[in-house]
């Protein structure tokens, strides 16, 4: 966003987030933003795309074309992500800024009339532009899709299976000039609060990123698909996975860290027996942890469960409030199935691994 712009962006953006949120507490209903970005095969961005979304009922939601880093904003209602309850009310990343901090990011996507939808074309910000057709068609205070939606947007798109439905999800049809179409469900990787100080007030916004979504050219071999890896854990060990009482066992595994955001996270393992915790610390990319098998350990085999969860960013370190939540969602039980919660956790999926601890005592 140019220099010359910032009073536009930072007075639609007090108008769009003041009709939105009150104080520092966002309405139950108010729109989650939902960031994402197309690219190619090759991991080029796509720009002017058209993105929609669908609501449960097959219906779009909300639609965007794609600015030139293949950059999109989509406003979507919070039940369509399928979220879980979360016990004490969830425990969120929380992002402080000022309006200088938002120029250029957040204000850049909430603001920009070239991706503004259904609810912006609705809201106050339609009111607010001098030319309304600059948005794609969209008449002020009118919920009518332009010509090109309509000829992309199928009435009846196909249902996926459950998968929609799963927490996080979103239905999505993506489509770009020569490029093959793509209608998937698409996960959030990542979700936070931003707060922020505008015209003396306190607002939030909650924000939602999605994962990438890769359109291939029309010609080529594979079909267009959603890249879901961001914030998964891809691999784990324990070194070794049979060990003595007073032998150190060193914990490693490795998570996909999305280059947006910066998400500040906590990994943590769980010994499914003793209960006992440790946090892994992040070198060279790996996160790892190092422990002494001791008398509290168990013998035979006990599972080491590992997860992730949002950091404080003024208090640094793990969170007796996220892992107590945690612990009380049964996330960490290895006998459940881990369903992922960005309102509790990180990590898309749980490492867990089987440590056995050799009896030394006698007649073991």
């Amino acid at each position: 966003m140019r220099r010359a712009n910032l009073s536009i962006v930072v007075s639609v953006l007090a108008l769009s987030l003041t009709a939105c949120f009150n104080s520092t507490a966002a309405h139950a209903d108010s729109p989650v933003w939902a960031l994402g970005r197309v690219v190619d095969s090759s991991g080029r961005p796509v720009p002017n795309a058209l993105v929609a979304v669908y609501d449960d009922r097959n219906r779009v939601e909300d639609y965007a074309r794609t600015d030139a880093n293949g950059d999109y904003a989509l406003s979507i209602k919070p039940y369509m992500l399928h979220l879980p309850h979360a016990h004490g009310g969830g425990f969120l990343a929380q992002v402080f800024g000022t309006v200088g901090h938002l120029v250029g990011g957040v204000a850049d996507f909430v603001s920009n009339p070239l991706r503004a939808g259904l609810h912006a074309a609705a809201g106050t910000v339609a009111a607010t532009m001098v030319d309304p057709l600059s948005r794609g068609g969209i008449a002020a205070a009118s919920v009518v899709l332009d010509q090109t939606l309509f000829a992309v947007t199928d009435p009846h798109p196909p249902k996926p299976e459950q998968a929609r439905k799963e927490p996080g999800a979103l239905f999505i049809k993506a489509v770009s000039n020569n490029r093959n179409p793509l209608v998937a469900v698409a996960r959030v990787y990542w979700m936070q609060d931003n707060v922020f100080e505008l015209d003396g007030q306190t607002h939030k916004t909650r924000l939602a990123w999605v994962d990438p979504l890769e359109l291939t050219s029309y010609n080529a071999k594979s079909l267009s698909k959603v890249d879901g890896t961001y914030l998964t854990f891809t691999s784990a060990r324990l070194e070794p996975a049979l060990a003595q009482r007073g032998q150190p066992v060193t914990l490693e595994v490795v998570l996909d860290q999305p280059p947006s955001p910066r998400t500040p996270i906590v990994v943590v393992a769980r010994d499914s027996r003793n209960g006992e915790v440790w946090q892994l610390h992040q070198h060279d990319g790996i996160y790892e942890a190092t422990f002494t098998v001791d008398k509290t350990f168990p013998d035979n085999d006990q599972v080491i469960s590992v997860l992730a969860y949002p950091a404080s960013q003024q208090m640094p370190g793990r969170r007796k409030d996220a892992e107590g939540a945690i612990l009380h969602s049964g996330l960490w039980n290895p006998l459940k199935q881990y369903i992922y919660n960005p309102l509790l956790v990180a990590s898309r999926n749980r490492a867990d691994l089987t440590l056995t601890v050799l009896s030394t005592r006698p007649g073991g």
